[in-house]
Formats: C-alpha cells, structure tokens, sequence
C-alpha cells in the first residue's frame, strides 16, 4: 500500500510491552524520565520558535521533499489523508507508519534515546504526547490555525495545542444479536452492569482515556465504582477498538462498552441491522494532538503537513475522510456523534503527571480483572 511503512517494534520495546504493565506506553516513557533525570529536555517545556512565512517554509519543505509521520490514525484513513494532502503539495511526499496508541510513544523514546531521529511527524493521544513533552521527544510548535480550546484542553503547554480530532467513546451494538437474545437496547454504561449482559459484551482494557473521562464525569470513587461492576459482569476484553467494534458488527460479543464514536457512526450508515450506538451523557471525549518531533529530519517538511492538517482545510478532509470530530469544523462534525447540547464532553485529562497515569492504569486493569 502506498505511503506505508510496515510496523516493526524493536526488541526492547517488545519486552517492555509484554511486561505485566504492557498497556502502557507512559510505563517506558517513565522510565526514561528516571534514568535521564527528567529527559532530554530536563522536563522543561521549550519556548515556542516564531513561524516561518508560508512561502519560505514550502520552499524548504519542496527541497526536502519528504517526511515520515508517525500516527495512530486508523489504517483504512492514512492514505486517504495522506492523498488530499499532496494534492495541494505535490512536491512533498509523505510516509506513514501507524501505531496504536499505546506502542507509538514506546517507539518514539526507544528509538530517540538510541539516537535514531526517524519521525517528522506524530499524531497520538493528549496524555502520552504530555509524557513525550517531558522526555524531551516532541518540539513545540504554533500552527497559523489553531480553534479554540474547551476549558479542560487549555493547560495544555503552549506549542503543543494542535487538536487535530477529538475522540468519542460510545456503547455499540449489533441490533440483530440484541434481538435474537432479548437484551435490553444499551443505552448507558449502568445498562451493561446488568445480569442479562453478563459475558455478552466487550471493554478495551488499554482505553484509559475513556477512564479518565468517566472519572471527568462522576468523580473518581463512582467511576471507580462503576468499571468494577463493568468488570464483575465478565466483558470479554479485547486488545484494540478495531477489534472490538468488528467483533461486534459480526455479532459476537453483543455489544462493546467503549467504542470509538465516529467508527461506530461510520458502520452504523454502511450496516445498520448490524451496528448501532449510543452516547452515554456525559461522554467520554479526549484530544488527539498533531505534533512535531524533535530533532525532525525534515523540519520544514514537517511543519508544512501539520500547518495543513491543523488548516480549515485540512481539518475538513479530517471530517469528511474520518468522521472523526474536528474543533475547527464544527459545522461539517457528525451530529450523531457530536452536539455538546445533548451530550456533555467528560473530557480524559490531557496534562497528566507519569506516575498518577500509571496508577490509574493499573486501577483501570485491575477493575476490568485485566491483570
């Protein structure tokens, strides 16, 4: 496929990932904080350089003429979005490596701290790109166009505020399995606590953004609270979303606690007697950021991508390829899986310290039975 590079995790990472904490990317990422005394960076945030102009900055990415992005974008969407970008910059060819949330930071401090300066680019989750900011893995940068911010995003350092989507948790289901076992219809988390859905549904178990909101949302004792009963009701526990929401559109289990909103939005219209969803309100919600890496081997290359991705017009192919929900384009979002009038963002917490992610984590696992 083009524009891809196959994954491949280095040995050290592997290990670290089959660990009795391998959900973790922030496990490796502390690590690193303790044995470099706080990172590359000491732990400070670097002062945010000036932007280049537009034409300077796409002349040297022309004569670059490349970058490697590192995202965690869904597989099916990379090339598209990797297309509509070179079609406004043809000169400028991009290489995708896509990771799932919980392997890209793992990568990124392992290859950097064995002074490999691959990635350009990298899109993840607001709370690891938070530990990759304190490693000193990531460069601050202000893109041109930025939205925004809702009150819980607006502690996130300066430099790296660049939204580029917004994650939805959602309940999914398959209507035929529901029916043909005489489930009650899902329509909030307390629902799936129920004896009639004990064993008949899924939770990923490394979703701790989706945990992180419900504590948003309740508070952490009720939350705590509730993935405990979750847990106790024997989910079935899968390794991705990916996953979880196929098993489900193939009717076994019947439903998944934690699915991706603009995922289950999307195969609702294609195969709607097979996947439906619910909101929970409030809903889990979390940033995903568009950042820059450090020491880029093609800086320029590289700012002209995320100056573009983070554009309105870029953030219009983020809406139109992914269904995913955009800040910047809130008038194109799938109002079936965002309108803050009906459902209230539990925002996860972008600025999070390594060592209360990792206990949370383990909380999380614990509850769900996952270790």
């Amino acid at each position: 496929m083009r524009g891809r590079i196959a994954p491949h995790a280095p040995r050290a990472v592997m290990r670290t990932l089959r660990s009795p904490l391998r959900t973790s990317g922030a496990l490796l990422i502390a690590g690193a904080l303790t044995a470099c005394g706080g990172g590359a960076g000491g732990g400070a945030i670097t002062k945010v350089a000036p932007a280049q102009q537009p034409d300077q900055l796409l002349a040297q990415a022309k004569k670059e003429g490349e970058l490697l992005w590192y995202t965690t974008f869904a597989d099916d969407d990379v090339d598209d979005m990797i297309t509509a970008f070179q079609k406004t910059y043809p000169g400028v060819k991009v290489e995708a490596l896509r990771l799932s949330a919980d392997k890209l930071p793992s990568r990124l401090v392992t290859e950097q701290r064995g002074g490999k300066f691959n990635a350009d680019v990298i899109s993840a989750d607001s709370e690891p790109v938070y530990q990759l900011i304190k490693v000193g893995t990531l460069a601050p940068y202000r893109v041109p166009e930025i939205p925004p911010l809702p009150k819980q995003l607006q502690n996130l350092p300066d430099g790296y505020r660049n939204v580029v989507y917004i994650n939805t948790s959602a309940i999914a289901y398959n209507p035929q399995a529901v029916k043909s076992q005489h489930l009650p219809v899902p329509t909030e988390l307390e629902d799936l606590t129920k004896p009639a859905w004990k064993g008949k549904f899924s939770i990923d178990p490394k979703a701790i953004n989706w945990y992180e909101g419900l504590i948003s949302a309740y508070g952490h004792d009720k939350a705590l609270d509730l993935v405990k009963r979750l847990g106790d009701n024997q989910p079935r526990l899968v390794e991705s979303h990916t996953q979880s929401i196929t098993e489900v559109q193939g009717g076994e289990p019947a439903a998944v606690a934690n699915a991706y909103g603009y995922k289950a939005a999307a195969l609702q219209k294609k195969t709607p007697t097979r996947l439906a969803f619910s909101n929970p309100d409030p809903l889990p919600s979390a940033a995903v950021l568009e950042e820059l890496a450090k020491k880029a081997p093609h800086p320029a290359a590289a700012k002209l991508f995320i100056d573009w991705i983070m554009s309105k017009e870029g953030q219009k192919q983020v809406v139109s390829i992914t269904n995913h929900v955009s800040l910047s384009d809130l008038e194109h979002d799938d109002p079936a899986v965002w309108n803050e009038k009906k459902w209230k963002p539990a925002w996860s917490t972008p600025v999070i310290e390594p060592d209360k992610y990792d206990i949370l984590l383990q909380e999380y696992e614990k509850a769900l039975h996952a270790i």
